[in-house]
């Protein structure tokens, strides 16, 4: 079940292009530099351009197009400006109503592909050409500029590429001087471009990072931290100031921390907010936006890949008038989302729900939502002591970080609320032993909470690439398949890899849970101070699927593979 990277690998090998140890020194250069291997190659000299064809070819199960034997509509050349066309080496070959097939001489370059769909409104389909061929192809065809929006895009880019501002000149310029530059027309195109396609891209959050040299721009989808693209270091400090006025930050400020929030709107009216943070570093401000997208209908509890036995046990812990629910997992597992959920599920115009949070991530009507300000006072510890004096019927903290928020939670389950919050913990037996650690006495835990949730995300299968897979017998075993879906012919899939997913196999997340219910038998054991094992092991007896388990359930159902099973998991198991 190899992945692209490990196919273009053994390709090289076997066809004798490199040698073991010049693909050991790139990709040693590729630990260190980031980036695409087969781009790492051309520029050490390890590979030429007309070779990475063929291989792209072998490697995504893809034809290479000749494209001097094409009959291309000029006009459907002529649809991108010719100095795009050049800098990217595309050329669009035809249209067949809202879809546009692009040639390409690096058909895994997702930020191209995702710029000409946003600024063409059409679907791309990827075809792999030789370089040389679409050099050829782009002197024949290419027609002379029109002023569309289009190339007026491109233009305000290519020219914002020009601007003649480097970080270490901050200091020289005045606050009037930063907001007149950060108006100017290149930089809000360029900065929007970034925002868009990270969008488009489904990532969930962007890192746009100085280097000593250059600034890279980096995505994370579906989990996994990808390159996007690298510029002149001359744009850090206007893309960073932009950022910092759309989201109402001191733009006079380099020295300190700084979190903001913006707001865009989309294509079709469609509504996303970014959360901001910047961090002073050594060569200058990094920024990373969260992306938060307004969509209600990804704060479903139906679909967060709860199984119906899990969610129903959910379900009616939440219904219950007063307790707590606490949702474990680390950092990117999806908690805020889970908690948003139940919040939804059990939302009516008779409760009074108040959240508190840093920051709030969604804004949801009919909440009573408040943002801590640990500058001006406003901690967890004293806006849940306000808010307990509003009569409150749920209580949702975003994040429980010390054992006084934990403590103040405790007393507010205990007495009369329903009390919603998550903790930095990777199993849910783990959340009992840690809540002991954090000075709640055991009899507390057993009156207080109602249930525990543990999760993790797992990338889903690629649609348009998968492909059936055999399992060995070891695998097999390992993870317990026969005990956990016994007497069942099953059959197991992966992602071969495509334009589509950019090589990886995954195309989105779903999530796996645990749901550890404090039954009376669990009670005995806290009360008791049993350990992880002991609590896990009579929550397994009494029905408790572990989140290894879901997610072999998931591999079965065809939703992800089982590489991606031990590689979420392997933690969780002892």
């Amino acid at each position: 079940m190899a992945t692209l990277k490990e196919r273009i690998k053994d390709i090289l090998l076997r066809e004798k292009i490199l040698r073991p140890e010049d693909l050991a020194r790139a990709l040693e250069e590729q630990e260190k530099s980031g980036g695409e291997l087969s781009r790492i190659l051309i520029r050490m000299g390890l590979l030429q351009e007309e070779q990475l064809a063929f291989i792209l070819s072998e490697g995504l199960n893809l034809p290479v197009i000749n494209i001097s034997r094409l009959k291309v509509d000029p006009a459907v050349a002529a649809m991108l400006p010719a100095d795009v066309l050049k800098k990217y080496q595309i050329l669009p070959v035809s249209r067949l109503g809202d879809n546009l097939a692009l040639a390409m001489a690096d058909p895994l370059n997702v930020l191209v592909i995702d710029n000409v769909k946003a600024l063409t409104g059409l679907t791309i389909t990827p075809i792999i050409g030789r370089p040389r061929d679409i050099r050829d192809a782009i002197e024949q065809y290419s027609a002379p500029q029109t002023e569309d929006s289009f190339k007026k895009i491109v233009r305000d880019i290519k020219e914002a590429e020009e601007v003649e501002l480097v970080s270490e000149g901050a200091d020289k310029l005045d606050t009037k001087d930063i907001e007149h530059l950060t108006q100017e027309a290149p930089i809000i195109r360029l900065t929007n471009t970034i925002v868009r396609q990270a969008v488009l891209a489904k990532a969930s959050d962007v890192f746009i990072e100085p280097l000593e040299k250059m600034l890279r721009i980096r995505y994370r989808v579906d989990g996994i931290l990808r390159e996007i693209d690298r510029m002149s270091k001359a744009l850090h400090f206007p893309i960073v100031s932009r950022i910092k006025v759309v989201s109402n930050l001191d733009i006079s400020e380099h020295r300190l921390p700084q979190d903001g929030r913006f707001k865009t709107v989309l294509e079709g009216g469609k509504e996303v907010d970014f959360r901001v943070n910047v961090l002073p570093t050594a060569y200058g401000e990094k920024v990373v936006l969260r992306v938060l997208d307004k969509n209600q209908g990804k704060v479903d509890i139906e679909k967060l890949g709860f199984e119906p036995e899990p969610l129903a046990r959910l379900k009616e812990c939440a219904s219950r008038p007063h307790g707590m629910i606490l949702v474990c997992g680390p950092t990117g597992s999806g908690k805020t989302t889970t908690l948003y959920s139940v919040l939804k599920h059990i939302d009516s115009p008779g409760k009074n729900i108040v959240t508190v949070e840093d920051p709030v991530e969604y804004q949801m009507k009919g909440l009573n939502q408040v943002n801590i300000r640990f500058e001006v006072g406003l901690t967890f510890t004293a806006t849940l002591r306000s808010i307990l004096r509003q009569d409150p019927d749920v209580i949702m903290i975003g994040e429980i970080r010390d054992s006084e928020t934990l403590d103040i939670g405790v007393k507010a389950a205990l007495t009369g609320h329903l009390v919603l919050s998550s903790l930095h913990t990777t199993t849910a037996a783990g959340s009992v032993v840690r809540m002991a650690n954090m000075g709640i006495e055991p009899f507390l835990i057993c009156s207080a909470v109602n249930c525990f949730v543990a999760q993790r995300l797992l990338r889903k299968i690629c649609g348009h690439c998968k492909e059936e897979v055999r399992i060995t017998q070891t695998l097999y075993d390992k993870l317990a398949i026969g005990r956990i879906m016994p007497g069942k012919d099953l059959l197991f899939y992966r992602g071969k890899g495509c334009p589509n997913c950019m090589g990886s196999g995954y195309g989105g997340r779903i999530g796996i849970t645990e749901v550890l219910v404090l039954s009376p038998s669990i009670r005995k054991l806290v009360l008791s101070q049993a350990g992880e094992l002991q609590i896990k092991a009579m929550a397994r007896a009494e029905g408790m699927r572990t989140m290894r388990e879901d997610a072999v359930v998931k591999a079965a159902q065809g939703l992800t593979s089982l590489e991606e099973v031990v590689r979420v998991t392997a933690q969780d198991e002892k």
